[in-house]
Parts: C-alpha cells; structure tokens; sequence
C-alpha cells in the first residue's frame, strides 16, 4: 500500500510538472528572424488604371509614361502611414500616405497613392533568391519597375507569393 501511494504521488507529480512546463512555453513568445526586410504595399492609380507596388522599405521603384519620369522611395513611419520621397529630375517632394486615397501631382503624372499593408516583412534569403527588380506595364502604357512585386490592371511581375488582388472600389 505504501508503494502504490508513493506511484501516485510521483504519477501526480509529474503529470503536474509536464502541464506547467506546457503552460510556460506556450506563453513565451517564437523568436523574430533576424534576417528580415520590412516592405510596404502601395495602390497607384492612374486615371481608370491601376498597379499594385510591393517595395521594400528604402529601395526605390520608378514610375513611367510618356517620357515622364518618377522614382518614389517609401519609408514605413508609425500607425500605418508611409513617407513617400518622390523624385522627378533634381526635384525631391515627400509625401505622407495612408489607408486614404491621397493624390500625387509630380513630373505631369497625376496619381494617387494608398497604403494596402504597411507592414509587410520578408526574409532576406527569400528577396535574394526571387531579385528585387521587376517592372509591369498597365493598359494605359505605364510603366512600374523596381518593386519585389508589381501587378497592373494588364499584367504582372513577382515571384509566385506576389499578392496581385484586384482593387476595390477607391476613396476618392
């Protein structure tokens, strides 16, 4: 009788043990990749056309038509907003984007810019392996290049985890 008492506490013990053990390391937090990218999903729209522009956080893409020329620059700021640097020629403007509609006239390219998902993140090793050079035209001739992923309203340019959802209706 004294050994099966002891069987069971033991067995009671252990079983005590193993749930907190559970408990703990369900509460502790997966360490964050330290190989990671920040990057930031814009909506560009151009009269009734559109492109969709995945960029990493510092690297400059560039948007063409007619030989007119802008090369733009996000920055990811807090609550969602994005610093964008346009560049046309020797001309440098910033502006600060968000989940609006906010409308750009820069280098006789009316556009108008929204923030879809300002915190994207990717692994250095994957952006490596897919390149960070990709360029897409839409119906209209307009011309997207630079960005990990570009997806317009006539074609598309990414590596095949590129998000390409068609645009809903805009807030303008």
């Amino acid at each position: 009788m004294f050994k099966i008492n002891r069987m069971v506490m033991a067995v009671t013990l252990l079983v005590a043990l193993g749930f907190i053990m559970i408990v703990w390391a369900h509460g502790r937090s997966a360490p964050q990749p330290t190989n990671s990218v920040k990057a930031v999903q814009l909506r560009i729209t151009f009269g009734q056309h559109w492109a969709n522009v995945t960029a990493v956080e510092g690297s400059t893409f560039t948007v063409e038509r007619d030989g007119k020329k802008l090369a733009i620059t996000p920055y990811i700021r807090n609550e969602g907003k994005v610093e964008l640097r346009v560049f046309e020629n020797e001309n440098v403007a910033t502006l600060l984007v968000g989940k609006a509609t906010t409308k750009l006239e820069a280098g006789g390219l009316g556009l108008s810019v929204q923030v879809l998902d300002a915190n994207k993140k990717f692994s250095s090793d994957l952006l490596a392996v897919s390149g960070l050079t990709c360029c897409a035209r839409a119906c209209d001739g307009t011309l997207v290049c630079g960005a990990v992923c570009v997806c317009t309203d006539c074609g598309r340019c990414g590596p095949n985890w590129c998000d390409c959802a068609i645009p809903g209706p805009t807030d303008e």
